[in-house]
């Protein structure tokens, strides 16, 4: 899938910008500790938002296409 598909996917499936790290490892298909380890090495980037970490829509799908 190209960018544009897994981005406007995840914005029919979540109908907003920011996913949580649960979300967001639900649509890696992998751990919330690998989450945090990505971010840790910087090789997806967060957002905090009243606290909690947020992933941008955008981000995920630049990752998934990326790697």
């Amino acid at each position: 899938m190209t960018y544009e598909e897994f981005l406007a996917m995840l914005r029919d499936n979540y109908n907003k910008m920011l996913l949580t790290k649960k979300e967001t490892a639900k649509e890696l298909g992998t751990s919330e500790a690998t989450i945090d380890r990505l971010r840790k090495n910087g090789l997806i980037t967060s957002k905090k938002v009243l606290g909690q970490i947020m992933f941008s829509i955008d981000e995920i799908a630049r990752f998934l296409t990326v790697s």
